[in-house]
């Protein structure tokens, strides 16, 4: 995976990687096993960023744009354990999440017991069967620097 793209002078394809991913774990009812199931390629990913980063300050309508909703509002978050909070509170338990310049993906699943997944286009995925391991994962990559979160749905 990477997030070495461009549009224009803007750099990276991560909130619509993570909104694809989002996407595809809701449609699919649990997590992806492979950078294929995203069904988008880096570029076709790429495209779609050209477009949808015109409208970061129009949560709503980029989100429509992935074929995703957003469930309430974006949250205002500084620490990793409020977006585990929220989206365990929540009924599609997935959301995004992001810090000032890049933008990630994170879901629980109960169905086969407890599943918790946290996916970054630029550094993999990775699935743990408890909140404190992939807690441990996000602080160690990105610390105190979470700025927001918004969860969607189908």
């Amino acid at each position: 995976m990477s997030n070495n793209y461009f549009q224009g002078a803007e750099q990276g394809i991560c909130t619509v990687a993570s909104l694809q991913w989002a996407k595809k774990c809701l449609k699919l009812g649990r997590g992806l096993g492979s950078f294929n199931e995203l069904q988008l390629s880096g570029h076709q990913m790429n495209a779609l960023m050209a477009v949808w980063r015109r409208y970061d300050n129009s949560p709503a309508a980029q989100t429509l744009g992935m074929g995703l909703r957003i469930v309430g509002n974006d949250r205002a978050v500084n620490q990793f354990i409020d977006v585990q909070r929220f989206v365990n509170l929540s009924a599609s338990k997935t959301c995004i999440f992001w810090t000032h310049n890049h933008t990630m993906g994170y879901r629980v699943s109960t169905r086969h017991g407890r599943e918790c997944e946290f996916f970054d286009i630029e550094d993999g995925l990775w699935v743990a069967d408890n909140d404190t391991e992939i807690r441990q994962v996000v602080i160690q990559n990105y610390g105190a620097a979470i700025t927001g979160m918004r969860i969607v749905s189908l």
